[in-house]
């Protein structure tokens, strides 16, 4: 079975900054204007690489949720992909 192009699109992705805090993907446009409606890290991580941008993505082992880190080095993006459930523990 091969993998998915992207994440099941019941799952809503955040990204969480080093301080725990969530936010939407969409603030993402700041660096990368061109991004269009992207919102999960496995499509990001393909419109970086149909860029000719290198990127290295992996699974983040999370207690709840599902979480990605997504790397791309060229941009000075170092990202961290989350779900709904990570950032719920993290909501003020």
């Amino acid at each position: 079975m091969m993998a998915p192009l992207s994440a099941p699109a019941s799952e809503r992705w955040f990204l969480m900054s080093r301080h725990g805090d969530c936010a939407p993907v969409a603030t993402l446009k700041r660096k990368v204007p061109d991004l269009g409606e992207i919102n999960d890290p496995v499509a990001f991580a393909a419109f970086m690489r149909r860029k000719g941008v290198a990127v290295t993505s992996a699974r983040v082992p999370v207690p709840k949720g599902r979480a990605e880190e997504v790397k791309v080095p060229e941009r000075d993006l170092f990202l961290m992909f989350v779900t709904s459930e990570m950032c719920r523990g993290a909501a003020r």
